[in-house]
């Protein structure tokens, strides 16, 4: 991290959604197709120590979601503040995630990138992650 840093890591509350959506909003990831407010509730309730924020004097600026499905670990919404990054609350997100899912028993950690989202894949890739043969597909059930 650069040394005007500031801030810390602490596990999301309930109290920190509207700034977490918010966040996510201004970086165009929310709202999304099955990831609703409920959807966010429950993966705080389903992933607790693993669901994490960058707080500065209140301020939610960073985010992460380190979640295990009994087989392999998953790690989801990782964002910074647009003008917070740079500072090294990314990796300091990535790593406190990873650090948390390793002690739940994870042996390997998944997760998504875009295609169009160079920038993010560049960063993972520099943090030791491989691209995977493995294609994802996906069904989308209607929502009432």
């Amino acid at each position: 991290m650069s040394s005007n840093t500031t801030g810390n890591i602490d596990n999301m509350t309930q109290a920190d959604l509207d700034q977490v959506a918010a966040l996510w909003e201004a970086a165009e990831m929310w709202p999304h197709v099955g990831e609703d407010r409920s959807w966010l509730e429950h993966a705080l309730a389903r992933n607790p120590g693993c669901t994490l924020v960058w707080r500065d004097r209140g301020r939610v600026t960073g985010t992460v979601i380190g979640a295990w499905d009994g087989l392999r670990g998953w790690i989801y919404r990782l964002v910074v503040a647009e003008d917070r990054r740079a500072e090294g609350i990314g990796p300091a997100l990535l790593a406190a995630a990873e650090a948390r899912l390793r002690e739940a028993g994870v042996k390997q950690i998944n997760l998504m990138v875009y295609d169009q989202n160079s920038d993010a894949e560049v960063f993972y890739l520099h943090r030791g992650y491989q691209r995977s043969p493995v294609k994802v597909l996906r069904k989308r059930f209607q929502t009432s």
